[in-house]
């Protein structure tokens, strides 16, 4: 018996280095984005976001939603941002609440393998300062876990339903449940999405308000489509970009149109990868692999690309690197790749992109390239590659 739980207690004693390292890591994250190392240009936008968060906490607590452009997110987010009234500073406190909640995600992921809690760590430092003061670790948290609940529909449907309660893109995870089980993952999505709506009824007016703020969002500068805008803006010149619904946009005529094609696109691509859902192909692919194919297609044919995204991205394509079999590899190392050049665009660099600075739109350009190609790869080897008869549904 002593023989046979010594390797148990030796992986115990593997959680230390894990949690040093990440403690280490998200120091050095809030330090980067403070301002407080000398060696990293966080500029002055790094943590403006917790900010914008901590002025909406008075609302919260009168139990009003905010009304202004810049509240995008479902109403069960609310309940996440009232953290910060836990303290005597709203910003503290808010970044205290999503250090925890990276925390938490950390040790979700090691639970699943010590070597994708590694990777998480890791990819902390990718991504940079947005990681520990953009709201975006909260829904990738049960985003990971949908996945990580493949093959039982109902805890799916409920982690991704939580999810898209705290923003929406979650509800794509239901493209990993296979078509004989999407009715107990759709109904346990719906269930959950209709409670949570609910007990925020009970706490909060306005419950609609987000929506007029997502839909309303025009062509983020930092998005797929915008990429030629700021390629003439670097070489003539006069391109629009203003400051709209929370991000700088542009405001160009044609920009409009570009947003359309978009669009198109994205209702074309999720139509196709329905088909392909119903004929049951997806279900031979690893769940991981379908939901960070899935979740990077919908990026790239979004109207907005916030730095953030890549903590979607790559806390999804952590799990993918660990799992046997995985199709997606190299693709998620692109967006890794993606992510570190976001640090240099945003939040330093970020001035010189708008105002058409030629080695800014150049990393500009890079980094786009990166997702798009990462993003037609996973495309190509998930969606349309060589499909076997048995299925894999391990995460």
């Amino acid at each position: 018996m002593p023989a046979a739980s010594a390797p148990g207690r030796a992986r115990w004693w593997l959680w230390l280095p894990l949690l040093a390292a990440w403690a280490a890591s998200r120091a050095l994250l809030v330090a980067e984005g403070l301002r407080e190392l000398p060696f990293y240009p966080a500029g002055p936008d790094a943590f403006s976001d917790l900010t914008v968060y901590a002025q909406w906490v008075p609302l919260l607590q009168a139990g009003d939603l905010p009304v202004d452009d810049r509240w995008q997110y479902p109403p069960l987010s609310a309940f996440f941002f009232l953290a910060g009234g836990v303290g005597a500073d709203a910003v503290t406190a808010l970044l205290v609440a999503i250090v925890l909640v990276d925390l938490v995600l950390t040790c979700v992921l090691a639970a699943h393998t010590m070597r994708a809690g590694a990777l998480w760590v890791l990819f902390g430092l990718v991504i940079g300062p947005v990681l520990v003061s953009r709201f975006d670790v909260v829904p990738t948290l049960f985003a990971v876990l949908a996945v990580l609940a493949a093959g039982r529909p109902v805890a799916v449907g409920i982690w991704a339903g939580l999810g898209a309660g705290a923003k929406l893109w979650p509800v794509l995870l239901l493209a990993t449940v296979p078509r004989r089980s999407i009715v107990s993952a759709g109904a346990a999505l719906g269930v959950t999405v209709l409670a949570g709506l609910a007990v925020a009824a009970a706490f909060f007016d306005g419950l609609s308000g987000f929506l007029a703020g997502q839909g309303n969002r025009g062509l983020q500068a930092e998005s797929v489509g915008a990429l030629p805008f700021l390629i003439r803006n670097a070489a003539v010149g006069g391109v629009g970009i203003d400051y709209r619904y929370g991000s700088m946009e542009i405001t160009d005529a044609g920009a409009g149109v570009v947003a359309t094609i978009l669009t198109v696109v994205a209702g074309a691509g999720f139509g196709w990868l329905a088909v392909v859902w119903w004929r049951r192909r997806l279900e031979t692919r690893l769940p991981a692999d379908v939901a960070f194919t899935v979740v990077l297609f919908s990026v790239v044919v979004s109207r907005v690309f916030s730095p953030q995204y890549s903590v979607w991205l790559l806390g999804l394509g952590t799990l993918c690197l660990v799992a046997p079999g995985s199709r997606v590899r190299g693709p998620v190392v692109l967006v890794a790749v993606a992510a570190v050049i976001t640090q240099v665009l945003y939040p330093s660099g970020y001035g010189w992109l708008l105002a058409g600075d030629p080695t800014l739109v150049s990393l500009q350009a890079l980094r786009i390239g990166l997702v798009v190609a990462a993003a037609a790869w996973a495309w190509y080897r998930v969606v349309l590659g060589p499909w076997s008869h048995c299925a894999a549904r391990s995460p």
